[in-house]
């Protein structure tokens, strides 16, 4: 093969690669991300499921619902989000008086409630609301920026890495880092992962399962808190309305 051909032959070989090694600036990452959402146009969001929490501090979860100890408890459970910046996890089933449910809330980034005992559910709220409580309206990178600042992502880096199986944009350093890092996916710009401190401690929160029959676009199948190497807690979707009316009066 001539001298031409095989610089050809390089080219063509290298031009994936290429592809798939281009970043967006952190800024087109933010802007791309917030755009998503907005198409969606959503003001709120309620999520019906399951929460089963696993391994240390499951045993209160048990406590907070009023069941017996167990290894791995669940109760049912029902996540409202409110943009901008208003998130709620309530457990019980629909049977339950509201006010008689085990709750936590998170209002600018400030937890109250009895939940607020449990890292694992503050942990998991707080990323959520962190992700998909973000006005959609005017400059969404300055909003996403201001929301992942606060938890401590550094907005000057982002690299590539790969998460269940998917390509994706990581916001803050690189996927190996010991650093928080938010996780937004290449092709569909939803996000994926945050990873970040949560009440002294290293927590790393996953939403998987994106265009599931459930949640389809508004929400993902899942959502996991890994503490570590550890799952702690995991919230299974099951049915998610949008547009709910939600009062005020929900997110003290």
């Amino acid at each position: 093969m001539s001298g031409r051909r095989l610089a050809a032959a390089a080219l063509a070989a290298a031009l994936p690669a290429l592809a798939l090694g281009y970043v967006l600036p952190v800024q087109g990452i933010l802007r791309r991300l917030g755009e998503k959402r907005a198409s969606l146009s959503l003001d709120a969001l309620e999520v019906v499921g399951t929460l089963q929490a696993e391994g240390r501090g499951s045993e209160r979860l048990s406590t907070a619902v009023g069941g017996a100890p167990s290894a791995r408890p669940s109760a049912p459970a029902r996540l409202l989000v409110k943009i901008p910046g208003r998130c709620r996890l309530e457990l019980g089933s629909p049977e339950v008086p509201q006010a008689e449910r085990p709750w936590l809330s998170l209002r600018d980034g400030k937890a109250s409630g009895p939940l607020a005992e449990l890292p694992a559910a503050a942990a998991l709220l707080r990323a959520v609301c962190t992700l998909l409580a973000v006005p959609p309206a005017g400059d969404a990178s300055e909003a996403y920026a201001s929301a992942l600042g606060r938890r401590g992502v550094a907005l000057g880096d982002a690299a590539l890495g790969r998460f269940e199986g998917r390509v994706a944009y990581v916001v803050g350093g690189r996927a190996r880092d010991a650093r928080p890092l938010a996780w937004v996916d290449k092709e569909t710009f939803q996000p994926l992962r945050l990873q970040a401190q949560d009440g002294g401690s290293p927590w790393d929160v996953r939403l998987l399962g994106w265009g599931s029959p459930t949640g389809g676009d508004w929400f993902p199948r899942a959502v996991e808190a890994w503490e570590g190497a550890e799952l702690r807690m995991r919230l299974t979707t099951e049915r998610v309305a949008p547009n709910p009316r939600l009062p005020d009066t929900l997110f003290p």
